[in-house]
């Protein structure tokens, strides 16, 4: 069962990535794979095995030819959204000129939409001698072959690379909302994208736990029973065996990461505390390493979880949204306040009654968003994805949940939509603080003008969908 759900997850989001990516480039928006070279070097270190996997580009601006290397593996690809049989001839001949038979065995192009049925093999065979082989039918992959190598992962690593396509996803979605000079005047666009304001300091550490010791104790402590997948969960163990309950952190390379000082927040309780080192955040926001600024972007929703517990709203574990929960028990819906032209109140969470049954509940009905946290030019904002999480007790998902929500969305308009983005996004605002992450305004694109941060007044006062939704303040 879990074979297949994720199978089915991956194969969604690529599809989407694809017909995201047919879109940009049908809008004449090609240079769309330069946004996205860092974000499939993940997913190839994990495919093809690739530890070493750089983008060329970060070692030297605007690296010819080719775009992402394994100098230790001797691999390389191209990453492009242009399929054509022009393209990988200029690719492959580039490629020849440079002499990068020098420092690669192979060469692959990856293209971000559905490849050709056949490229002349012939053609290319023109541009290479014997120092150098390419067969197009092995080395012009594009993303539906790339899910075809993932499914030769172990379930774990699948896991991993959905988790990357979907962060994948988020970026095209960010990219094409940033790139809207195509858009006829005089529209004015309003982006889910919020600008979002890094904090100073990352502070990092060795941790010191026994893994083995920490299961054991909390086995007997916290009465857990399953083995650990993951070693985030045991960091979490280790955490509540001492009596520290913040989730805002990272674990990566037996290293933890935090925005804040690890001596106030209680982590010192887990690592070594003369290992503790402060870094600049700009050390994990402008690096050339990948993982660096994953790191960064999971302690971002990290953070963001741990700033939103306070006012009730609460991730799910499993896929990793956010959704509002009651404020106290027995609560029967709960309403939050917002300025948009006008003060207005919003429904963020209802107990909804079964009709056959008024004294039964059907399920609980929660607004949901995810985040997703992205670098555009030299600033960083948070993607907005409204949603709906239909759940049997407040915190597990309802058997009817898939179908709940495709009837909720069939209700919903364009106009539904911005105005629940608009309102997460004046939610978020008010959830930062003066001195560390903050969420700042979403941005407006006009045709022919620079991006433009668009403040809270000027937000429409529409609440939703429902007529019963719709509860403007005097």
């Amino acid at each position: 069962m879990r074979q297949l759900e994720v199978e089915n997850k991956l194969r969604d989001v690529v599809s989407r990535i694809i017909l995201q990516v047919e879109l940009a480039t049908s809008q004449g928006r090609t240079d769309i794979n330069l946004a996205l070279e860092d974000a499939f070097i993940s997913i190839l270190k994990s495919v093809y095995n690739l530890p070493s996997l750089i983008n060329l580009n970060r070692k030297q601006k605007n690296f010819p030819g080719i775009d992402l290397g394994d100098d230790h593996d001797r691999i390389c690809f191209q990453v492009t959204s242009t399929t054509s049989l022009d393209k990988v001839k200029a690719t492959v001949r580039q490629f020849m000129d440079r002499s990068y038979f020098n420092t690669f065995d192979e060469l692959y192009v990856l293209m971000l939409t559905k490849k050709q049925a056949s490229y002349s093999q012939s053609s290319i065979s023109e541009l290479l001698d014997d120092r150098f082989a390419f067969n197009c039918k092995k080395h012009i992959i594009d993303l539906a072959d790339l899910l075809g190598l993932v499914g030769a992962l172990r379930i774990t690593a699948q896991e991993r690379v959905l988790e990357e396509f979907q962060r994948i996803l988020g970026e095209v979605d960010a990219y094409i909302a940033y790139s809207t000079d195509g858009v006829p005047a005089p529209v004015a666009v309003t982006s889910n994208l919020q600008r979002i304001r890094l904090p100073e300091a990352v502070y990092v550490a060795e941790l010191t736990i026994d893994d083995k010791e920490v299961i054991a104790r909390a086995r007997k402590s916290l009465s857990y029973r399953r083995n650990p997948r993951h070693r985030n969960t045991v960091v979490k163990m280790a955490l509540l065996l001492n009596d520290v309950h913040t989730d805002a952190w990272v674990c990566y390379n037996n290293k933890l990461f935090a925005f804040h000082d690890m001596k106030a927040s209680g982590l010192i309780s887990v690592i070594d505390a003369g290992s503790i080192e402060r870094l600049d955040v700009s050390d994990l926001a402008e690096s050339s390493e990948i993982d660096n600024v994953n790191v960064l972007k999971q302690l971002l929703s990290a953070e963001t979880r741990e700033r939103l517990k306070t006012r009730y709203v609460r991730m799910q574990p499993k896929d990793r949204f956010f959704y509002f929960a009651a404020t106290e028990e027995g609560q029967t819906e709960r309403k939050e306040s917002w300025v948009g032209k006008r003060n207005a109140i919003r429904r963020v969470y209802e107990i909804k009654r079964s009709k056959k049954d008024p004294t039964k509940v059907a399920h609980h009905q929660h607004l949901s968003f995810e985040l997703n946290f992205t670098k555009l030019g030299d600033d960083w904002y948070a993607q907005i994805v409204p949603s709906w999480f239909y759940s049997c007790n407040g915190h597990q998902q309802s058997n009817w949940h898939d179908d709940l929500l495709s009837h909720q969305k069939r209700l919903e308009h364009n106009s539904s939509v911005r105005n629940q983005v608009r309102f997460i996004a004046y939610f978020l605002a008010n959830a930062g603080d003066e001195e560390g992450l903050s969420f700042q305004s979403l941005l407006r694109f006009n045709v022919g003008e620079e991006a433009d941060d668009v403040a809270d007044d000027q937000d429409e006062a529409v609440i939703g969908p429902d007529d019963d939704m719709r509860e403007v303040a005097a």
